[in-house]
């Protein structure tokens, strides 16, 4: 009987998986064109993977992990070599729902000699004994230093090259599927999430929900921002360009210190919306929001969309709702000024911008907004210089200072109703500070910069504008958006809470 310790079975798989995804890194070196940077993402990959498999091999377990995991890896990298096709959720209902007639056609001689190769695998492992200490914690000893080893080499490895890395990964957001075996199992997870788990029952909470006033003329903007980070708003104390050159004519409000709940979009966006705060939200939330409270008691509910995340199911209930896929968020202006001539009594209208997001900042704003230079006009941020990187950012920043300039312009000709103005981003951004870019970190470990958001209001109430002004030095969060909205339009429910609404006069937290 072949005979091997636990690290060297381990190393076998580590070296095996990260061989089988010989597709992923051809990937990497076709967009990275550098045989060095690819060969780093390789060893730093194969880190990677020797780090999650001396975490997961244990006792009893191991050989079932090493043939499951070859086994999906080597089928996975066949049918992408051959057939050019990559394996997501799709394609696994695709085959769950496959006849025999079709596996028939799929069945020859090259599939046949990869389940022969399998098989043979799955008759090896089976017949190896895995040696490990009779002393637990020498083996656990063996296990940690693996799983710490494999850690500091991939940190050697990522951490100097961050600026190319992280960009890359962001930009190529389908090289994880080129993962094997890991996207696949990852696709299956969520084929079975889709398709057969059992479906929550949605929750209604608005039961008890009630607005006394219908009659006065209310109007919202709700502005949803992407990425924008407050610490480069000139509004706040800012100094090395001017980002917010158009609504500081306009005496708006700017809150100093505001925070996200979350680093990334797909988290914040629910979280500021739901009726839970940030350490109690969920993403796997079935439940109505802020939007479907004001809806249910008769206020106008419009959501226009130029993100391409989309509204991660808050608008799913709303009628009057919009999708764009363009260049420049300009072209929500264009859909407000139409929807302003056709308003009910009270109306909130979200606009969801596509902001600042990166890494192609320079993509983000029209030529005649590249107002601060030099810039950094390609996705490869490790070609650039971080005056360059911020430039960018800031004329994006300036950009969206200049949509909200225009539709404070809008909102001040629609003089027959009490008008309002919100502007916030749904988390902020990291630059290049400590070596990290873009956004996403774990919460409990982000920087400042990915939390620290901006949130600007105006009103052509002076009341709201001096209330809101006594409070922009005090510390909020998205915590405070579902109660402050339903507060705007004078909406009553157990899930208000007074404390929490900026339009409150009770002192907030």
């Amino acid at each position: 009987m072949l005979q091997l310790s636990w690290f060297q079975f381990t190393l076998l798989n580590s070296i095996l998986i990260t061989l089988l995804n010989f597709n992923l890194f051809a990937f990497a070196y076709k967009n990275l064109e550098s045989f060095w940077l690819v060969l780093g993402f390789i060893f730093g990959y194969f880190a990677l993977i020797h780090m999650i498999l001396s975490l997961i091999f244990v006792k009893y377990l191991s050989k079932f992990f090493s043939i499951f995991f070859i086994f999906c890896a080597s089928l996975s990298a066949y049918f992408m070599y051959f057939y050019g096709i990559l394996i997501d959720t799709d394609m696994v209902q695709n085959v769950a729902q496959t006849d025999m007639k079709e596996i028939k056609d799929l069945l020859n001689t090259r599939l046949l000699v990869v389940i022969f190769f399998i098989f043979l695998f799955c008759i090896l492992v089976f017949k190896i004994r895995i040696v490990t200490q009779k002393n637990m914690l020498k083996q656990m000893g063996i296990k940690f230093l693996n799983v710490f080893l494999s850690l500091v080499l991939f940190l050697m490895i990522f951490m100097p090259l961050t600026k190319t890395y992280i960009p890359f990964f962001r930009t190529y957001k389908e090289i994880r599927m080129f993962n094997v075996p890991f996207y696949q199992i990852y696709a299956l997870l969520r084929y079975y999430e889709r398709f057969l788990k059992p479906k929550p029952e949605f929750k209604i909470l608005s039961y008890d929900a009630f607005k006394e006033d219908n009659t006065t003329k209310k109007l919202l903007i709700l502005v949803v921002g992407e990425t924008a980070r407050a610490q480069n708003y000139s509004l706040g104390t800012y100094k090395n360009n001017d980002t917010n050159a158009y609504t500081k004519k306009d005496k708006v409000v700017f809150f100093s210190h505001f925070y996200s709940c979350g680093t990334s979009t797909a988290i914040s966006l629910p979280c500021m919306f739901s009726v839970n705060k940030r350490k109690d939200f969920s993403s796997k939330e079935f439940a109505e929001n802020a939007l479907d409270f004001l809806q249910k008691t008769g206020v106008n509910v419009s959501w226009y969309d130029n993100n391409s995340g989309g509204c991660k199911g808050v608008c799913d209930r709303i009628a009057d709702k919009k999708f764009f896929d363009a260049n420049y968020d300009e072209i929500l202006l264009k859909e407000l000024e139409s929807k302003l001539q056709n308003l009910g009594t009270q109306n909130i209208i979200v606009l969801h911008l596509q902001g600042s997001h990166g890494p192609t900042y320079y993509k983000r704003y029209p030529e005649n907004f590249k107002h601060f230079t030099p810039t950094c006009d390609t996705n490869k941020l490790e070609l650039c210089s971080h005056e360059a990187l911020i430039n960018t950012y800031d004329n994006t920043l300036l950009y969206t200072d200049y949509i909200l300039s225009q539709i404070i312009a809008l909102l001040k000709d629609k003089k027959d109703y009490e008008s309002a103005m919100i502007y916030l981003s749904d988390h902020g951004e990291s630059l290049g500070e400590n070596g990290i870019y873009l956004h996403s970190m774990p919460y409990a470990i982000a920087p400042k910069n990915q939390i620290h958001i901006p949130f600007i209001f105006w009103s052509n109430h002076s009341s709201l504008n001096e209330k809101l002004s006594q409070k922009k030095d005090l510390e909020f969060s998205q915590d405070n958006l579902f109660s402050t909205l339903l507060g705007y339009f004078g909406v009553w429910s157990s899930f208000y809470e007074n404390k929490l609404d900026l339009f409150s006069s009770k002192e907030n937290p």
